[in-house]
């Protein structure tokens, strides 16, 4: 499968006042990305004491990557010819994953996409001003009438099997979305090994896993995701949004203390 990646590229330039806007670009360079390059120099948590806690999982998706698409990260706040900032076509891919871009940008995605041979788009939305609801429902319409597949999981890893072939693809062959372990614990209920089937995108499954190892089940293995969760730390905006009733970063915490309750328990 291969994923055609367009998100922001960071910048140190700021709004030139209030007509203009700069979107988040920290996500996709510093979790996403670096999650599907099997490279110890780029790590998400750790820096220079990396514990490489991807190691035994053998993740390299550098092939599976078409390209990655670059684009601002300071725009007007409405971009009359958004297409200037896009290419006429794409290379062949499966699935585009689209993050944190100008709204205008994306409204004009599907047709391009379709063009190009691709079959569908996620647009993760870790921020509640990310894709306004309006957008949003532009761009499912859009798709629905190109017969392209869509996903706005909101945030990223909560991201899960449904209607669509290639997504559900996408979330087997990356081992990406809502996390889900496998945890192997003894006769005393110590967790002895812990493996991840599907990681959170931002690559926190598997620090988390790392961590659970040695910990017994129940409030012990349940602290130790609390601390390994804020301490990735987990990007996700801090603000109530009002379709979700909470913030898109207290639903990231509760989606990883929810893959521990329903891990698949091995007795060895």
């Amino acid at each position: 499968m291969k994923v055609l990646i367009i998100c922001s590229e960071k910048s140190c330039k700021l709004p030139e006042n209030d007509f203009y806007i700069k979107v988040d670009s920290r996500f996709a360079n510093s979790k996403f990305i670096p999650n599907l390059v099997d490279d110890k120099e780029v790590c998400t948590v750790c820096g220079k004491k990396c514990i490489w806690c991807r190691e035994k999982y053998n993740l390299n998706f550098e092939e599976n990557i078409s390209e990655i698409i670059k684009l601002p990260d300071v725009y007007r706040m409405f971009e009359d010819e958004p297409l200037v900032y896009l290419p006429d076509i794409f290379k062949p891919h499966d699935i585009a994953v689209v993050i944190g871009v100008h709204q205008d940008i994306l409204a004009e995605l599907p047709n391009i996409l379709k063009k190009s041979g691709g079959k569908g788009l996620i647009v993760p939305c870790e921020g509640s001003d990310w894709v306004s609801r309006w957008t949003r429902e532009m761009v499912i319409k859009q798709c629905e009438e190109l017969g392209l597949e869509y996903a706005f999981p909101k945030p990223f890893c909560t991201l899960n099997k449904g209607k669509f072939e290639t997504i559900n693809r996408f979330i087997d062959e990356f081992r990406l979305g809502k996390p889900k372990f496998k945890l192997y614990v003894n006769k005393d209920n110590v967790i002895v090994k812990a493996e991840v089937v599907i990681s959170a995108p931002c690559g926190n499954g598997y620090n988390i896993a790392k961590h659970l190892v040695g910990k017994k089940l129940g409030e012990e293995a349940k602290k130790t995701v609390a601390k390994f969760w804020h301490s990735y730390p987990c990007m996700g905006g801090m603000h109530i949004d009002p379709e979700i009733g909470d913030t898109p970063l207290h639903i990231g915490g509760y989606t990883h203390y929810s893959s521990l309750e329903n891990a698949e328990i091995c007795k060895v």
